[in-house]
């Protein structure tokens, strides 16, 4: 069952956050990804979150990053992620790419190493642009 009503709560205070939190690319935040439509990946919880990487910072409001889910599949679309931080594994859903505002960022967790960055970037790359 979708919860629209719920989120459009949860939106309306994301919306008005004063400042955006401080943040870089490679990190991995909390972010309120809301009640979606379709196959579109949901946040899960009473704040609709789940793990964020940010792949490309445009400015202090706006990022493109990939939502991320503690389900692997063994195709080209997710890719295996390691939170050293909380020491558990996560998969970045590349089919799921899409920009959004600092303001659904909530906390972050950690930040990850540019080598496995740089793996994630290409695998990025071959499974959405090629």
């Amino acid at each position: 069952m979708k919860r629209f009503l719920e989120w459009i709560g949860i939106k309306e205070k994301i919306h008005k956050k004063r400042l955006p939190p401080t943040f870089e690319e490679r990190e991995i935040w909390w972010a309120s990804l809301g009640e979606n439509v379709g196959h579109e990946e949901n946040g899960k919880g009473d704040d609709f979150v789940r793990p964020f990487i940010v792949i490309k910072k445009f400015n202090k409001e706006l990022l493109f990053g990939v939502p991320c889910s503690s389900i692997m599949k063994n195709n080209k679309y997710y890719f295996e992620i390691i939170v050293r931080a909380g020491n558990f594994k996560t998969a970045a859903m590349l089919s799921q790419v899409r920009t959004i505002s600092s303001k659904r960022l909530w906390k972050v967790i950690d930040k990850i190493g540019e080598k496995p960055f740089g793996h994630l970037k290409t695998a990025l790359d071959k499974a959405v642009l090629k």
